[in-house]
């Protein structure tokens, strides 16, 4: 178990860009999910009648043990990102509880809010080209459930940057390399862990097919 996870180090650099009062979005994070499976397991053992006690704390426990090595895995992975490369600029305010789980800094997203409907003017959208110049961002994490107009035109006007496609809205497609939610949290860490680490020149900075 990694309860202690928030006693990570603060990123003084970032602090002014912290969104995650905003975000809630908890599922991104598989820690949080650990205590969600724990407590709705106590709540229907608690309410539902005719209820197999039993089978449902085994199976509840089974999934906890899952997470729980889904959450070290992720760690592990993490380890190839330099510490002053820890940081994710996404398409809006989704990623708050898995960034301080994992010690990323969120610097800024296209949508100010946790909303993908909300509207963003053209100062915005400057106001985060500097942020993305100033702190060497190497990514703009969008989504993969559809093609998203602000996140491509912010990136045009950055230049030398990269756009990747997280699950971060939805499960994939059944045949897909997200089709549960394990599998989602595992394919985004990838996906992040190759768009960040060190390891790569990052000379093709298309979109990631999935």
């Amino acid at each position: 178990d990694h309860d202690d996870h928030d006693d990570h180090d603060d990123h003084d650099d970032h602090d002014d860009h912290d969104h995650s009062g905003a975000d809630p979005h908890f599922f991104a994070d598989p820690v949080q999910m650990v205590r969600v499976v724990e407590g709705l397991t106590d709540f229907l053992i608690a309410n539902v009648s005719d209820l197999d006690a039993g089978l449902l704390r085994t199976n509840s426990d089974g999934y906890v043990d899952r997470l729980k090595k889904l959450d070290v895995e992720i760690q592990g992975l993490f380890e190839a990102i330099p510490r002053s490369d820890r940081t994710l600029v996404t398409n809006h305010q989704v990623f708050s509880y898995f960034a301080k789980q994992y010690d990323f800094a969120v610097v800024g997203t296209v949508i100010p809010t946790s909303s993908t409907t909300d509207s963003v003017n053209a100062k915005d959208l400057a106001e985060l080209v500097q942020v993305i110049k100033r702190e060497k961002v190497k990514a703009i994490f969008a989504d993969v459930s559809g093609s998203d107009s602000l996140v491509e035109a912010l990136a045009a006007e950055v230049g030398d940057i990269q756009v990747v496609d997280l699950y971060s809205e939805s499960l994939g497609e059944a045949d897909s390399e997200a089709a549960s939610y394990i599998d989602m949290v595992r394919t985004n860490s990838k996906l992040i862990v190759e768009a960040l680490s060190d390891h790569d020149d990052h000379d093709d900075h298309d979109d990631h097919d999935h």
